[in-house]
């Protein structure tokens, strides 16, 4: 990946601190995540913590690597005392879930309530979360595949075409991946997640 290649070098840099690199680090860390290097991932993270600072972005990102990897206590010890933000409180309530804690139902609840009052308010900053939320935790695909279709566009990031893939896959509608398989194909986006999951629908009947 040409942005591993670009950032690297800049790790070397001792002036580099704080969170420009926090965001050097994180970027290091999704990158190599993508092509499959977990390793590589890990140690970029691990630096990334070294900061001391608290960075939620930071945080989500190492949440979902976490989860990725099936590491859904230690996502459980990440993300406890971080329930404020409705991001964090999603991957927590995944990890719980996973493991049958208890608290996943009260969570599922809370979360629910602060999607509703988010449409309410008419912002469209969370609907990426709020599709994985009904996906992955309401279990229902057929309301979080329009969710995760009005995401894409406003916002397409791997995560975004992540969510949309996984939706169209359960839902079993193969034309609602069409935009992202494209949009892989334009870009040339490396990314193992998302080649799987595109090559999955594509299996999927018309």
């Amino acid at each position: 990946m040409k942005a591993r290649e670009l950032l690297q070098p800049m790790l070397a840099d001792q002036k580099l601190i704080g969170r420009e690199r926090i965001w050097i680090t994180t970027i290091l860390a999704e990158t190599s995540t993508r092509i499959g290097a977990i390793r590589d991932a890990e140690r970029y993270f691990a630096e990334a913590f070294k900061s001391g600072i608290k960075d939620q972005y930071l945080l989500s990102a190492y949440a979902d690597f976490l989860l990725d990897q099936g590491r859904h206590r230690d996502v459980v010890s990440l993300l406890r005392s971080e329930t404020r933000a409705d991001g964090l409180l999603l991957r927590l309530t995944l990890a719980e879930q996973t493991l049958d804690i208890s608290s996943s139902k009260s969570h599922v609840s809370e979360l629910a309530a602060r999607f509703a009052a988010s449409r309410e308010r008419g912002t469209s900053v969370h609907v990426r979360e709020e599709a994985r939320f009904t996906l992955a935790l309401l279990k229902d695909a057929k309301k979080a595949l329009p969710l995760a279709q009005a995401n894409w566009n406003v916002q397409r990031e791997p995560a975004d075409a992540r969510i949309l893939l996984e939706c169209a896959l359960a839902d079993r509608r193969r034309s609602a991946a069409q935009p992202i398989i494209d949009w892989l194909k334009t870009n040339h986006v490396e990314d193992f997640r998302l080649q799987q999951l595109a090559k999955q629908i594509q299996e999927v009947p018309l």
